[in-house]
């Protein structure tokens, strides 16, 4: 009976309890938050080839759900050398307003170079990226490095293909110039959440992220969903 009754406390907070609390998180932490990112991610696998195409958009506001802060439209070719190791090359434009008004929007055309790996230790995914990009501004240009570890830690998963996952990262940028303007750290963020797939092709993800940037820091509760699809 005691064998039993600890399965079944163990069902409980792996169905229930850990996601109730991470929602309960998110929840509080949108009550003192200073932005909201909606964003879509897709993945269009090319059949019998090793490339997909990766398309995204990120509607990220200065408010929760209003006053955008930065529109993101970002494509890439990605190359699966296998399983565990993907190299990317893309474009991204990025559109950034002033808070409030007037907007005063500023135009941004992005190239990047990515490598992505990933590696499983026991039930953990750990995923490394590293990100070079060439920032055209409208006035300026820059590069910019970045790297990202981050893991997905399994709760529950079904014969049918859903799943439930908490999931964090951590993002470093580094300036590639040392300015009088600018030093080379950028920024860091650092990602906390949990995520629902529903199947192979399609997933969602919610969470809080907080951007530490020279001299100040800022909070965003982050939703967005995940689509993959084969042609």
């Amino acid at each position: 009976v005691i064998k039993n009754t600890t399965q079944y406390k163990l069902i409980f907070m792996k169905k229930f309890l850990i996601p109730f609390v991470f929602l309960i998180q998110i929840s509080s932490f949108a009550h003192s938050t200073n932005g909201g990112w909606m964003m879509y991610f897709g993945n269009a696998a090319i059949k019998n080839s090793p490339f997909k195409l990766h398309y995204e958009i990120q509607n990220r506001n200065h408010n929760l759900t209003s006053d955008l802060n930065q529109l993101l439209v970002r494509s890439a070719i990605q190359y699966n050398y296998n399983d565990e190791v993907t190299f990317s090359a893309g474009y991204g434009f990025v559109q950034t307003e002033k808070e409030f008004t007037p907007d005063l929007p500023t135009r941004e055309n992005r190239a990047y170079q990515e490598a992505s790996l990933q590696q499983s230790v026991s039930k953990l995914n750990l995923k490394h990226r590293f990100r070079y990009e060439q920032r055209f501004l409208e006035d300026d240009f820059k590069t910019r490095f970045r790297y990202q570890l981050g893991i997905d830690v399994p709760v529950f998963d079904t014969n049918c293909g859903k799943s439930i996952y908490a999931t964090a990262y951590n993002e470093i940028f580094i300036n590639g110039e040392n300015t009088n303007n600018a030093s080379l750290f950028d920024r860091n963020r650092l990602f906390l959440g949990a995520g629902i797939k529903v199947n192979k092709q399609l997933g969602f993800q919610a969470g809080w992220m907080n951007q530490m940037q020279e001299n100040q820091s800022n909070q965003k509760v982050m939703i967005s969903i995940h689509h993959q699809i084969k042609w």
